[in-house]
């Protein structure tokens, strides 16, 4: 009986799992797994990488979301119109150091917008430190300016290559703001009506922003001479003037670059890694109250966003080559080593980012070059287009043997730099390639043949004369 209960009360033995049977299961569930990571990492192909961007708004002294209400809407719809977040916090907040600005030397932000002269710190760091680090990494960042600024964003400015006017240098002991007593709004010097619009074919402010004036208010800047990367997108008026202490024109050397058209009202400047940055000494620009029907401040805020944001004149290179034409090889190939004097077909396709189709359009502009050099360019050679948007340029080896290099080195005014390089090695002709006979050598060859016939005919004078 106890035997019987025994064999009752016993489970029955389990069945082993084939070991084929488990690793099919293994690989069904890895393949679950993995497609599901794989779907969720696909991005969306309408988004540009470009243009999915987390933007960080950063409000202090003198903006609010009343006052600056119109310019925040757009930024806004422009940054979810193409993929992108928009985090707006007060200067207070953003200065404390539990907010993330910057964690384990990654950023929580891909653009700034610094609507803040008076801070001092963002996320627990010096203000022109960590966005320095910031632009360095290749991110954008606009800064405004008022005249109660922090000394933070003034070094910030310096760092960019743009120098606020410092009245404490005439005696002062605050910023003061630009003055003009004959290009302003109703006559208030210091809310000046400004037209010096950068030539900038449109790269950077549009025609129809360059139309109307700027009503711009605050502290007037200037840019280093030593500095190509800075460009000032609109200029002070020759009647304009940073005023010292007691209102009046400085005199002292050195404040010459704060008179007339040398102020710079916003700048404009794109580091060697195409970050970009718009600097200007007012915030009242960007206000509720300064757009008017009569002024182009909401044109003009607009494109300056869009610019630094990389909505425009964002270009790309693709698609280099080059190819023989004429000479020693197969037309149409490309070659390892060309020979001196071939003629050489280059092409390249150069691309702009357009935001309202979402897509790279062939460029515009027909003033892109080619450069072969060594050491120094030995020629220089400027595309032209094809039907198809493909610039094309033909080019003949020069009679110097060497490594060379094929140099596409794009820099205009708001367009983000393109520099593109390719070694092409050059051979002289071998021994066999020189032709027989060269034009040049015929009078030597005529002397030689000469001598010959002239010792001849001495020779028959020598034996059959007396």
């Amino acid at each position: 009986d106890r035997s019987i209960m025994v064999m009752a009360t016993t489970p029955p033995p389990r069945t082993a799992v084939p070991s084929s049977r488990m690793g099919i299961m293994l690989v069904l569930m890895l393949v679950l797994v993995c497609g599901q990571s794989v779907i969720a990492a696909v991005p969306d192909p309408t988004i540009s990488p470009h243009q999915a961007r987390k933007t960080l708004v950063v409000l202090g002294a003198g903006a609010t979301e009343k006052t600056h209400s119109g310019f925040l809407a757009s930024l806004r719809s422009r940054s979810d119109g193409h993929g992108g977040t928009m985090e707006v916090v007060k200067a207070k907040e953003a200065a404390a150091k539990s907010f993330h600005f910057r964690k384990w030397d990654r950023w929580s932000y891909d653009s700034l917008v610094l609507l803040a002269p008076d801070l001092t710190h963002l996320g627990g760091e010096k203000l022109a430190g960590v966005v320095n680090d910031f632009v360095l990494s290749g991110r954008s960042v606009m800064l405004t300016g008022s005249d109660e600024m922090s000394s933070e964003v003034r070094d910030l400015a310096k760092l960019l290559g743009v120098s606020f006017h410092e009245s404490f240098l005439d005696g002062g002991s605050k910023n003061t703001r630009v003055l003009d007593f004959f290009q302003n709004d109703g006559g208030h010097a210091d809310q000046i009506l400004a037209t010096g619009y950068a030539d900038d074919a449109g790269a950077i402010l549009s025609d129809a922003a360059k139309k109307k004036p700027l009503l711009w208010s605050g502290v007037g800047s200037s840019l280093g001479d030593d500095n190509p990367l800075a460009a000032g997108a609109v200029r002070a008026h020759s009647t304009s003037f940073c005023p010292t202490r007691k209102g009046f024109m400085s005199k002292k050397k050195g404040m010459g670059r704060f008179v007339g058209a040398e102020i710079s009202l916003v700048s404009v400047v794109q580091a060697r890694n195409n970050a970009r940055a718009v600097v200007t000494g007012s915030i009242d620009m960007l206000s509720d109250a300064s757009r008017r029907p009569e002024t182009s401040n909401a044109a003009v805020c607009e494109d300056l966003t869009d610019w630094v944001l990389g909505y425009k004149s964002l270009l790309r290179q693709r698609d280099f080559s080059h190819a023989l034409v004429e000479g020693q090889g197969v037309p149409g190939q490309t070659q390892e080593v060309y020979r001196i004097k071939d003629k050489l077909r280059v092409t390249t396709r150069v691309e702009e980012w357009s935001a309202a189709k979402q897509a790279w359009l062939p460029f515009g502009r027909e003033d892109l070059q080619v450069e072969f050099t060594m050491l120094d360019p030995h020629l220089r050679k400027t595309f032209s287009k094809d039907s198809q948007g493909t610039y094309v340029a033909d080019v003949t080896a020069p009679d110097v043997y060497g490594v060379f290099k094929f140099v596409v080195d794009y820099n205009r005014v708001g367009y983000s730099y393109i520099h593109f390089e390719e070694q092409v090695p050059i051979r002289p002709y071998r021994h066999d390639e020189y032709e027989r006979f060269i034009v040049a050598a015929y009078p030597y060859y005529a002397s030689i043949f000469s001598t010959m016939g002239a010792f001849f005919l001495f020779g028959l004078s020598v034996l059959y004369t007396k």
